[in-house]
């Protein structure tokens, strides 16, 4: 165990108020966002060479460029239109976005802003929903994190949180519904984006995931011990994505697509990328290396997924 010395005199203050324990979730949440010593919110920059993992994003612009090919399409559909942008750090993403659509209303959003009232356009999200806090389920109990940083198990905090078979272990992410559910509630009209790494329920939950799906980021380097480099290294989990189309529908959300990134970029973006393929036939450029790593099955272009949901349109009352 080692990290951010405020961080750490601070999660033991916690756990010291709830009686020697907490859920590993809110360890999570204080690991990632507290605002003394969290690994979001303190710190030098996090994502690119110079951080400790890489994203669409930081590929390059094509990922973003693509993007606003696709809102384009989506604002021609509606007046008012704008991207509420969830989780965009630096703002690099809306950077590439506006240098193809300049007049493009775009908000970002991090954990803990103030949410608009109501919104009419696209709520999006890359690689937001993976980073907030899961609860740890094994079996038909849940993982407590204890002043020492070491794990117990006790009873579940939440009756939405599932029993598993004994022995199974794995994460639920509750605040990824909550968070659905409240955009939901304020989107009028439009569309929900989400990017993200994950599986449908099926292999989520499947027997060679029996470990679960934490996993942690420090220096380019993935490991399994979220108790180590606490605030300095970055902790996240893949989304379950049935139970987001599931939530949606029951909140009036159509499923319009489902797939994975390289579908999705080479169905969006396939003007963009054969204008590249094509200017630079038979050279090397960092372009088409863009194109290589955000749709290569082995890089990025099957395991990040991309769900993308819209309001129902009224009925109208004859």
């Amino acid at each position: 165990m080692d990290g951010n010395p405020v961080l750490l005199a601070e999660l033991r203050r916690e756990i010291a108020a709830h009686g020697g324990r907490i859920t590993f979730a809110r360890f999570m949440e204080l690991a990632l966002y507290h605002p003394h010593g969290g690994y979001y919110t303190t710190g030098p920059e996090r994502i690119g060479k110079r951080g400790d993992f890489f994203t669409s994003v930081s590929v390059g612009p094509l990922f973003g460029r693509i993007l606003a090919r696709h809102f384009q399409q989506m604002r021609a559909e509606m007046e008012g239109f704008e991207v509420v942008e969830f989780g965009g750090h630096r703002g690099q993403l809306r950077a590439d976005v506006l240098a193809v659509v300049p007049d493009l209303p775009y908000r970002i959003l991090e954990v803990g802003d103030p949410l608009p009232a109501a919104f009419t356009g696209c709520v999006f999200s890359n690689e937001f929903l993976d980073a907030l806090p899961v609860h740890r389920v094994v079996g038909s109990q849940e993982v407590y994190v204890t002043s020492d940083f070491t794990e117990e198990l006790g009873p579940l905090s939440d009756p939405r949180l599932p029993r598993l078979p004994a022995g199974y272990r794995t994460e639920i992410n509750l605040r990824a519904l909550d968070w659905l559910a409240t955009v939901a509630g304020r989107l009028q009209q439009g569309y929900i984006l989400t990017c993200d790494y994950g599986f449908e329920r099926a292999e989520y939950f499947a027997p060679h995931h029996a470990t679960g799906h934490l996993q942690c980021y420090h220096r380019h380097t993935k490991n399994a011990d979220p108790y180590h480099h606490i605030g300095e290294q970055d902790i996240t989990a893949h989304v379950e994505f049935t139970s987001l189309m599931e939530l949606g529908a029951s909140l009036g959300l159509e499923t319009v697509l489902f797939t994975d990134q390289a579908h999705y970029l080479l169905k969006i973006g396939e003007p963009v990328i054969r204008e590249i393929v094509e200017r630079t036939a038979g050279q090397l450029s960092a372009e088409r290396q863009a194109i290589h790593q955000l749709t290569h099955p082995g890089l990025m272009g099957r395991v990040f997924k991309v769900l993308l949901q819209r309001t129902r349109p009224a009925v109208s009352q004859t």
